[in-house]
Formats: structure tokens, sequence, C-alpha cells
């Protein structure tokens, strides 16, 4: 059996258009960010807002490329890393102004103007910052030297880092039709009883697809279930992908449902055969404590539509009715 891969091709314009939209919105944030450092005294909330501007820069990166059609994640994740590289010089540009007094601001930028922007104008800030610090963890005390090198490179490695994670994670695990050149959408998932462990999920990789009919299904709320995510283009009959996840509802240290996943197969290439068959087993698999019904042979002849004749229709929202939005 076949995974898919991306095929590693990057539209000039798609990629233009992601390199233009995540560096303007790095430089937004970056700017804002450099305000709400020094008005806001919690240093553990100033690391979540640097963590904040990445994440909004790289889901400006991956969602233009995902509309450009770009299906390289590793000149996704460049782009995303010269952008949050923008956002951050930015950042750096606009510290004199968050230094002073709002009141004294006007006066400044009419005086300074963008000045404080050019390269020059940065590295003399960052040396009188070096020397004497402007912000502490107490009064009598600010953070200068070396600490705030490390500070520094803290914050930039935490913006660089979600930025890249976050813009890649938008198309890494989306396959994409060649042949009709668009994303291909996914099916309401299927979900079966068992924790991932179990030999039909071996069988299933190994394409027996058929003994997905023979494993009851589940609503999705038991404390383990695995959950069956089919994408099927819409425009022809050569890209399907089945994805196989583990899932567990557990709780985090306060009490709170949390949903743990694993991939047992990420985007396995299916068939337009096996897509059928896939889709009537979950027609023909029983509810949990049911015994399996009698199997329509061969499996390789299924269709939807024989599923249905050879079972009593069960009306649940997870039989690949359609698209999912």
């Amino acid at each position: 059996m076949q995974l898919y891969q991306h095929s590693g091709a990057v539209p000039a314009t798609g990629a233009a258009k992601a390199f233009i939209a995540g560096s303007l919105a790095a430089m937004a944030l970056g700017v804002i960010y450099c305000f709400t450092f020094y008005y806001v005294p919690y240093v553990h909330l100033n690391f979540l807002m640097a963590m904040a501007v990445g994440a909004g820069t790289g889901f400006a990166v991956g969602q233009s490329a995902l509309q450009g059609k770009v299906r390289n994640v590793g000149v996704v994740g460049a782009i995303a890393l010269l952008a949050a590289l923008a956002g951050i010089y930015a950042e750096w540009g606009a510290t004199i102004y968050a230094l002073y007094p709002p009141a004294e601001l006007p006066q400044l930028w009419a005086k300074a103007g963008l000045k404080p922007f050019l390269p020059q104008s940065i590295l003399l800030l960052m040396f009188e910052l070096f020397a004497h610090g402007s912000w502490g963890l107490n009064e009598k005390a600010t953070v200068h030297g070396w600490p705030l090198v490390v500070l520094w490179l803290v914050e930039a490695g935490l913006i660089l880092f979600v930025s890249v994670k976050v813009a890649t994670s938008r198309i890494i695990d989306l396959p994409f039709c060649e042949q009709c050149q668009e994303w291909i959408n996914g099916l309401s998932p299927h979900f079966y009883v068992g924790e991932g462990c179990e030999p039909v999920w071996n069988e299933v990789q190994n394409g027996m697809f058929e003994n997905l009919a023979l494993t009851p299904r589940a609503e999705g709320t038991e404390p383990t279930y695995v959950r069956l995510a089919l994408r099927v283009c819409e425009g022809c009959s050569e890209s399907n992908y089945l994805t196989i996840t583990a899932c567990q509802n557990t709780t985090d240290t306060r009490g709170n449902p949390r949903l743990e996943e694993k991939n047992l197969v990420t985007n396995l290439h299916l068939t337009a055969t096996q897509s059928e068959i896939v889709q009537a087993a979950n027609f023909i698999a029983p509810q949990p404590g049911e015994s399996p019904l009698r199997l329509p042979m061969p499996s390789g002849s299924w269709t939807l539509q024989d599923a249905t004749r050879v079972t009593a229709p069960l009306p649940r929202e997870e039989s690949a009715a359609g698209p999912s939005s």
C-alpha cells in the first residue's frame, strides 16, 4: 500500500502571496506585541503573547499557501520563517516608541518618523538596552547584559518556532489531487470500537478493507475508539486517501476533557473500489454487542447502494453521507 506524499510543487504566485500575507501579519503583530510587552508587567504573559505572534504569522502564511496551492512543506516553513523575521524586525523598530509615554508619541513620530526602523538605529538601541536595560522584575533592578540577550533569543525562538509549526500544519497532512489541481475534501469520519492495537487495523492497512464490516461501530464518546477519515476527490476517482487514528478521551490536570490522538496510518492511497468498500463497510458494521451481518461477496464489488440493500439503513451522521465542512 502506498502513502500520499506532496509533489513539492511551488506556484510562484502562491508562494509570493503567502510571503506577503505572512509578512504583513507578522509586522502588524510585532508592533502590537512590542507595545504590550512594555505595558503588561507579567513576564509569563509576555511569552504567551510572543507565541500568539508566531501563531498569527504561521496561520497567515499557511492559509495563503493553502489558497495558493503550494505543495511543499519545506518551502512553506521557510516562508513562515522569513515572515516571522520581518515581524521581529518590525518589533525592534517600534521599540523606541513603546518606551515613550503615550502622550509624547505624536511629537516623537514628528521628529523621528521611520528612522528607528533603520538597521543602524536598531543596533544602537540594542547596545543601549544591553548596557542599561529598560524593564525589570522590580523597580530597583532592570534586566540587562547577557541575561537580557538570553530573553531576546528565547522570545525570537518562540516566535520563529510557532510560526513554522502552525504554517506547515496547514498543509502537511492535507492531500492534493494533481489531476484536478485541487485540495481533497474529507467525508464525515467513521468511528469504530477499539484501541488501535487490534489485528483488524493491521489487516486494513494491508488491504483487507472488508474486515471493517465485522468491527463494531462507536459513537466517538467512548474512552477509546478508532477514527477513520476518508478523503475523496470530487473531480475524479484517482485520489482517495484513508487516515486511521487511535483516539482516547481523557482529562487534563484541571479535569477538563482532552482528546489524545495517534495516527496509525496517514493518507493511505486507495483505489476507487477500495474507497467504496470502506464506505459500504460502515453501513454493514454492527452496533456494539450485535453480531456481524453476513457480508456480501465478493467484497471487490461492494458499492454503497449494494450495502444499503443487504442491510437495513443505519441513520448515522458518520456514514460518509458527504463532504464535511
